[in-house]
């Protein structure tokens, strides 16, 4: 047996008899002799044995008295050097007896392991215990003892020992373990704290009641609310002057755990100003408290240049149709100004006339009176020609009136498409917002295609952005005139046809805009509503026409819009619109029905 497979146990033998120190060397030495023997035998013979354990060796320390004793074991302490086990003598005059002895030694180590050795019984147990105060390692050993009996106390012993140092040093690195998790715990905590307070978003947790748990420094900011106040209360109790307290209260209440709630609410604040923030409602990781997180952004700026965006792209459109609408424009404004000029040219020729009328009607009037004012009048044309320009006039002032309609008819559509809107939903006609569409888009597709309806009369209002719809519906035609204009310009057609209908589906209002404009290749059916997207020529497309559009329907007014194409042909657009919006998912549709 190697040195390597060796252990070495530490014995202190505590005893005044020189004797009793010479039984402990025979005992020990005799047990290591007897392992290098049956090695020796094994190697001589060759007669393998069954492999056993290796056995310790034992490194024993003697000691004629307690003080010496535990001298001993405070030096062997100094070194690193911890003993498994002590065979203490009970007497031992002068000095300490055993139980003194013991109790110095476990003040030096207190997890020593020791065996009493005694011939007398003049110290009952149940006595040292109480002086001792333990007894879990603390054995007894009446003399004279067996070798066997002293081997197997110190190797039981010493073993016991070992495993109470392993389990201490297990416990020492495992509360040292936690302890530094601990800390990594409490400084992820506190980074987790700095991390939400420099959170530019509002942050509240509510219970499962909706009582706030949980009120970070910008929603203290923005509420001018301190989180002391708002902790314990619901967001209803709180002084928030919410545009809509019942739409708050919806979301609170809807079911988050599949989906979380997402929609825009707006509150005044203290200063007056209207604020609108986009709210997120989530439940917590622990799905079974009924917690829920409320997550909100001011996106007031947001919104206010989102509108200032939309409204620069409307009045894009109207300048992209401003050359189209002065023409449409000036042709009835130049007829009524012929006939106007007709009117004025004819009252001025038949002023004479006109001022002698009153003498004829006059009866103070005489006669001669009547015949000297007719002989005036000789110069005057014929009455044939006073009786066409007084016919003719009426129908001037009634072409007059027409094309003054037609002008309102062509502002009043522009002030639509143009007017920046409220951001509010309002009731409208969607027959109307598209016959004002196709009166300001007139001038874009007169010259390529017709445009034939095939509107619902009994169509009733819907919940919507007029200016909104007018820029989207504005868009998909001119996208379709400008798709048979092309096709034109290849001489496919001489002239194409964009047909407008409408039908009411109960919940919501179904639009079609058709065309014989060839349809969409395939290649980009999947890319049409994406912004900046386009085939035309630089300068004559952005690319955010159905963008626009899709924006329009499906974001802003949570409908849908798709579009089938037959090959060669032509394209619809199908646009429904809920007659009362409600959030829903948005998805994009490239030519099935979503």
């Amino acid at each position: 047996m190697s040195a390597a497979d060796t252990s070495v146990e530490h014995l202190l033998v505590i005893d005044d008899n020189e004797a009793i120190h010479n039984d402990f060397r025979k005992i020990f030495t005799t047990s290591s002799a007897h392992d290098d023997l049956m090695a020796l035998d094994a190697e001589l013979f060759g007669e393998e044995s069954e492999p056993q354990a290796p056995s310790p060796s034992y490194a024993l320390s003697f000691a004629n008295q307690g003080r010496q004793g535990c001298q001993i074991v405070q030096e062997a302490k100094q070194r690193g050097v911890h003993f498994g086990t002590a065979f203490v003598d009970m007497r031992m005059p002068p000095g300490w007896d055993g139980v003194q002895t013991i109790q110095r030694l476990w003040e030096i180590d207190p997890d020593l392991q020791v065996v009493i050795c005694t011939a007398f019984s003049d110290h009952s147990w149940s006595e040292i215990a109480r002086r001792l105060g333990r007894t879990d390692k603390l054995l007894v050993l009446k003399k004279p003892f067996d070798e066997i009996e002293a081997v197997q106390l110190a190797t039981s012993l010493c073993e016991k020992r070992r495993l109470l140092d392993q389990h201490q040093h297990a416990l020492s690195e495992l509360t040292q373990t936690v302890a530094s998790q601990q800390s990594k715990l409490e400084s992820a905590h506190q980074n987790a704290e700095v991390l939400i307070d420099s959170i530019s978003s509002i942050l509240v947790c509510l219970d499962r009641d909706h009582r706030i748990t949980r009120w970070n420094p910008h929603a203290e900011n923005t509420f001018d609310i301190t989180a002391d106040d708002a902790i314990g209360r619901t967001l209803a109790e709180l002084p928030i002057a919410w545009a809509d307290a019942a739409k708050l209260e919806i979301l609170l209440q809807a079911d988050s755990s599949q989906n979380p709630q997402h929609d825009e609410i707006q509150f005044v604040d203290r200063c007056g100003g209207k604020r609108t923030l986009d709210i997120r409602i989530s439940p917590l990781c622990d799905t079974a408290s009924a917690a829920m997180l409320v997550v909100a952004t001011d996106v007031t700026r947001q919104r206010f240049i989102q509108a200032q965006l939309d409204q620069s792209r409307r009045l894009e459109s109207v300048g992209q149709l401003a050359a189209g609408v002065a023409h449409e424009i000036n042709t009835p404004m130049q007829y009524i100004g012929d006939n106007v000029r007709y009117v004025a040219k004819t009252i001025d020729r038949l002023s004479q006339l006109l001022d002698c009328l009153p003498a004829f009607v006059d009866q103070s009037v005489s006669d001669a009176e009547l015949i000297e004012l007719r002989k005036s009048l000789d110069g005057f044309d014929n009455a044939h020609k006073v009786r066409t320009a007084i016919e003719q006039m009426p129908d001037a002032l009634v072409d007059s009136i027409d094309g003054v309609e037609a002008v309102s008819k062509i502002v009043s559509a522009m002030k639509e498409l143009s007017h920046p809107g409220t951001g509010k939903r309002s009731q409208l006609c969607i027959n109307h917002v598209l016959q004002s569409t196709i009166a300001v888009a007139r001038n874009e597709w007169k010259y390529v295609a017709e445009i034939q309806t095939d509107l619902d009369d009994q169509l009733l209002p819907i919940d919507g952005l007029p200016s909104e719809l007018n820029q989207a519906f504005l868009n998909i035609i001119i996208n379709a005139s400008h798709a048979i204009g092309e096709r034109a310009e290849r001489h496919e057609l001489d002239k194409g046809v964009i047909t407008i209908g409408t039908r009411d589906l109960g919940d919501a209002v179904q639009v079609t805009i058709s065309d014989n404009g060839g349809g969409i290749p395939a290649a980009i059916r999947k890319r049409v509503f994406e912004p900046f997207f386009t085939t035309k020529d630089v300068g004559k497309g952005t690319g955010q026409g159905l963008a626009i559009a899709h924006s329009v329907i499906v974001q802003k007014h949570h409908g849908k819009l798709w579009f089938d194409v037959d090959d060669g042909v032509g394209t619809t657009f199908t646009i429904q619109i809920p007659r009362c919006p409600q959030p829903a998912t948005m998805a994009e549709s490239t030519g099935a029905m979503p």
